[in-house]
Formats: C-alpha cells, sequence, structure tokens
C-alpha cells in the first residue's frame, strides 16, 4: 500500500512537471525551463523505480497521479507564473 501512494504521489509530480514544462517552453521561459529539467529528472527516476517494484498493479495509481498532475500544472501556471518573469 504504501508503494502505491508513492507511485501516486511521483506520477503526480511527474506529469505535472511535464505540464509546467510545455508551457514554460511554449512561453520561451528559459530560466523555469531550465530548472524544471532537474525536477523532472528526480520525478522520472523516482517513478520508474517505484513502478518496477509494484508491477502492472501500479497503472491506476499512475494513471490517477497524472490526471492530478496536469490539472494540477494548468492552475498553477496559470496563477503562479506569470509573463516577464524569467
Amino acid at each position: 500500500m504504501e508503494h502505491n501512494f508513492m507511485i501516486l504521489i511521483a506520477a503526480f509530480c511527474l506529469v505535472a512537471l511535464r505540464a509546467i514544462q510545455q508551457q514554460n517552453v511554449m512561453h520561451r521561459y528559459y530560466t523555469w525551463a531550465a530548472a524544471t529539467s532537474y525536477l523532472l529528472a528526480v520525478a522520472d527516476v523516482a517513478l520508474v523505480l517505484y513502478v518496477v517494484q509494484t508491477g502492472w498493479n501500479s497503472v491506476i495509481w499512475v494513471g490517477t497521479g497524472g490526471a492530478l498532475g496536469v490539472t494540477f500544472a494548468m492552475f498553477f501556471h496559470n496563477r503562479y507564473i506569470k509573463k516577464g518573469v524569467n
């Protein structure tokens, strides 16, 4: 059960960061894009390690974390990352 929660958190972070990164690139926020790359690396490795330990049972947790992550990222980027803050 603990692994499932960690998978959900890792997937949430990874998808949220990917969505934020996509918007950073689209809006040419160079500093944000560079910083986000390192956070993406951490989330990516964490998710892979947890999924390898859990197997196919992790699918629902990855999907749920991803759905929550992408909707959070849309809200966060629109609210807190403003054009010109680079």
